[in-house]
């Protein structure tokens, strides 16, 4: 066999993934469920020690080491508990705290649990996403990319647990509240309950306004922080060649004055921002007293207490609902970088076996040109490259040296012609339509550039170090790729490079790039 095939048919990577509370919630859902659980049990026994007490404190006057504290509990739990002693009550009143405080530390624990999963999750399928992009939208895309990683998979992986779990908590109590206490609602005569409905409303569609308000701004503000981070990027990914070059002074401007624009647009924003948040709230906080003035005489407080408990869990909704701003624009931007279109490395084509001879790879008027650039690269451009031969590209930077490299390397496709892989045998290929790229790039190509993914030393140390590791690592590779990858090494190395370049040529195809 000249190839291997695939035995079965792979897992298409390249359809949109995206990311919203269905797909988390799918991705972890026993951890979700058995959160909610604790959640709901949390809600219930809350709300009975706040009943329980509610109760005593208003038959303060009447208790007596004597009577049935059973009376005091909830009435559901009377027809339990008829009857409870003092110290049944209070040994039962510490050992239901004590089980609140468990049952308070595992759910904080597993919502912490939660929200560092979905974040995680979400940086993952970021930079996933970022390896399958095309080259030309790697390079556009990279620095934004930053922000992100950094800053919207943090707040997806907070909000996404944070709101629902809030809101669902907020419900939850609300229910429990309205069960436990339906017969003091019942008590509220008509009016105060059509100005607590009217009052509601009045909240939702302030709340509403303003979300709208908030979610345009977060865009419009995260839009600019993009680009802050391509020149802060941008400046450190090259602080030693600024440095040499006498520019340290024009980056510290250039970021300084973006920086400061987008700390006044952040600021101009934040007094919609913080109504938001306030003004509802002031309104949940004056209901009852525009209902004291409404009822006068009529006003039953005591009846009042437990429904304002319910509008202050209904605040707590529509909190979830304000922050779902910041929520809603991280998620669009993740989408929105999710959908773009991915590399098509050819997954389903030929993988040339590593023992596979090449002879020869040629070019044949081939024409290419980077995304939105009219100037081509190469134009109608021919050549063939053989086996035991000495094949170097000599030329000024931008002529176009490294982009050959990359169309061999699969990386770019030609707008115009092919390259056509000669084997020994006499078969031959369509480099782009025929074989897997992914697998050629791994198996059968070697290539070695000026920059290298090493950190430690000087820029020839890191040189040699990788020369040393490809030639090494990769020797089985039949075409080996040099792209200006001997230029710091001193002369003692540069020697040794060249001897090791000779030896390769006698049986494999090389291509070097130099000035």
């Amino acid at each position: 066999m000249l190839w291997n095939t695939s035995k079965s048919i792979k897992k298409n990577l390249h359809n949109f993934q995206k990311i919203n509370f269905l797909i988390l919630y799918n991705k972890f859902k026993p951890k979700v469920i058995r959160h909610f659980l604790f959640s709901t049990i949390k809600v219930i026994t809350s709300t009975l020690i706040v009943t329980t007490l509610s109760n005593l404190f208003k038959a303060k006057n009447k208790i007596t080491k004597e009577i049935n504290f059973g009376k005091l509990l909830p009435k559901p739990l009377r027809k339990i508990f008829i009857h409870l002693s003092f110290k049944q009550f209070i040994a039962g009143g510490l050992l239901i705290v004590t089980i609140y405080f468990f049952i308070i530390y595992f759910d904080t624990l597993w919502e912490e649990d939660l929200r560092i999963k979905g974040g995680h999750y979400t940086k993952s399928l970021i930079l996933d996403k970022f390896r399958r992009l095309p080259f030309e939208e790697r390079q556009i895309k990279k620095d934004g990319t930053n922000n992100l990683i950094e800053r919207d998979s943090s707040e997806i992986g907070y909000f996404w647990e944070h709101l629902l779990n809030h809101t669902f908590h907020s419900l939850t109590n609300i229910i429990a509240l309205l069960f436990f206490n339906w017969s003091k609602i019942m008590k509220m005569n008509k009016l105060e309950i059509f100005f607590s409905i009217s009052w509601l409303t009045l909240i939702n569609i302030t709340s509403y306004i303003f979300t709208k308000k908030v979610l345009f701004n977060e865009k419009k503000y995260k839009k600019r922080l993009d680009r802050e981070w391509v020149i802060i990027n941008q400046e450190r990914n090259n602080i030693n060649l600024i440095e040499s070059m006498g520019l340290d002074w024009q980056y510290k401007i250039k970021q300084e004055k973006i920086t400061k624009n987008n700390e006044d647009l952040a600021l101009s924003f934040n007094s919609t921002k913080s109504l938001s948040k306030s003004f509802p709230r002031l309104l949940a906080d004056t209901f009852p007293f525009i209902l004291l003035f409404i009822s006068g005489n009529n006003f039953i407080g005591k009846n009042l207490l437990v429904f304002w408990l319910v509008l202050d869990k209904l605040i707590e909704i529509l909190r979830c609902l304000w922050e779902y701003a910041d929520y809603s624009s991280s998620l669009s931007r993740v989408n929105s970088f999710l959908a773009l279109p991915e590399k098509n490395d050819n997954p389903s084509g030929l993988k040339l076996d590593k023992n596979l001879i090449i002879e020869a790879v040629h070019y044949q008027n081939v024409s290419f040109r980077y995304q939105e650039k009219k100037e081509w690269i190469l134009k109608n451009y021919t050549r063939s490259f053989f086996m035991t031969e000495s094949n170097h590209l000599i030329g000024e930077n931008g002529t176009g040296k490294s982009t050959i490299l990359y169309l061999l390397l699969g990386v770019i496709r030609p707008q115009e012609g092919r390259l056509i892989v000669k084997c020994k045998g006499g078969w031959t290929y369509n480099l782009h339509q025929d074989i897997n790229l992914q697998h050629w790039r791994e198996n059968n190509v070697a290539y070695v550039a000026h920059e290298t993914l090493l950190e430690a030393g000087s820029t020839g140390q890191r040189q040699w170090t990788n020369l040393q590791n490809t030639l090494s690592t990769k020797s089985e590779a039949q075409i080996f790729l040099f792209d200006e990858a001997s230029n710091a090494l001193d002369s003692e190395k540069k020697i040794w490079f060249q001897q090791n370049l000779a030896r390769l040529v006698r049986d494999k195809l090389v291509i070097y790039v130099k000035h």
